[in-house]
């Protein structure tokens, strides 16, 4: 697994972020109150305590010749899966495309035409007890594909998400998980970044499009 990348460890001590607020371990209780709400927005959940088992599903969706994109995740960087698009087989990873053109209009549209991918796969940035899922990006080119684009959605998500409700998942994403994203857009890109594109997913009109996997445990921004 690479190891090419930075966790919120990098930088949470350098912020002015409430971690006792926003990153917290809930308890059981809350976690099936959460399965339950989303579950109840016809969003499908599925909960590993393993990263490795979590891992194995997220590979699972993806099928024979399908298009696959996903959005950056820290989450799915940790848990390896980010490495198993980059070198996997059998599919069309549309990153490929996206990373392989210098113009920068052709990038444009590869972008936009990867949110339309058979599978995007994405992390979200907050969880509300109520069962409503948040992300955010600078240009939109991640949660562009939440709303209708992609075929079939897989988000990613952990239990150290999870607050109380959808104001507080809406603070979560501008107080703690912007801060640490542009810490790391920093330096990366050589650039900040911005909470250009908020999106929640409400309810999931189309059976069977929309899941989301829960990590127990400590992952992501």
């Amino acid at each position: 697994m690479s190891d090419d990348y930075y966790t919120k460890g990098d930088f949470v001590d350098d912020l002015e972020v409430d971690a006792s607020r926003f990153d917290t371990d809930p308890d059981e209780e809350t976690i099936e109150t959460v399965v339950s709400n989303v579950e109840d927005r016809n969003i499908d959940v599925h909960v590993f305590d393993d990263g490795d088992e979590a891992r194995e599903h997220l590979r699972e969706q993806i099928p024979d010749g399908a298009t696959v994109m996903d959005g950056h995740s820290t989450t799915l960087e940790e848990i390896g899966f980010t490495d198993d698009l980059e070198d996997g087989d059998g599919f069309d990873y549309l990153s490929h495309r996206i990373q392989g053109t210098d113009d920068d209009d052709d990038r444009a549209e590869a972008r936009r035409e990867a949110t339309t991918a058979d599978v995007f796969f994405d992390s979200v940035n907050a969880i509300a007890e109520s069962g409503e899922l948040l992300g955010a990006n600078a240009l939109g080119n991640g949660v562009g594909a939440w709303a209708f684009g992609a075929k079939n959605l897989v988000l990613v998500g952990s239990t150290n998400k999870i607050v109380a409700d959808f104001e507080a998942a809406v603070e979560r994403v501008r107080e703690y998980a912007y801060p640490l994203e542009d810490a790391r857009a920093q330096e990366v890109y050589g650039q900040g970044s911005v909470v250009g594109k908020l999106v929640s997913m409400e309810y999931e009109r189309v059976d069977d499009r929309t899941q989301l996997v829960l990590l127990e445990g400590d992952h992501g921004f």
